[in-house]
């Protein structure tokens, strides 16, 4: 990896709206319709679901392909990129660390 690259998956709500009418949708026209084809839609709104990310304040997710760097998601929201990502969590926060007392003298030497 040379270089950060950050990238701005699909809208997480617009797509929760399409993955669950893929799955409730199938469900339905495969129980009204009785035919199992519908449940291809229903299959594939259920895959869907995975391909959510949350990202938090002070946090990222960088995404993975099968260990291949894909990018960073930095910005805060509902995302929804390819189910088969594999989505890790980064702290942005600033690590402050223990250090060795320092040795303060006030105006009197103490």
């Amino acid at each position: 990896m040379d270089a950060e690259k950050i990238i701005k998956p699909a809208n997480g709500y617009l797509m929760l709206v399409i993955v669950l009418g893929l799955f409730f949708g199938g469900i339905g026209f495969s129980i009204a319709q009785e035919h199992p084809v519908y449940l291809i839609a229903t299959f594939f709104g259920f895959i869907g679901l995975f391909g959510f990310i949350l990202v938090n304040p002070n946090t990222s997710k960088v995404i993975l392909l099968f260990g291949k760097y894909v990018g960073t998601v930095k910005q805060n929201g509902l995302y929804w990129a390819n189910p088969f990502y594999s989505k890790k969590k980064i702290s942005l926060r600033a690590s402050n660390f223990d250090s060795e007392r320092l040795k303060v003298n006030d105006k009197l030497g103490n």
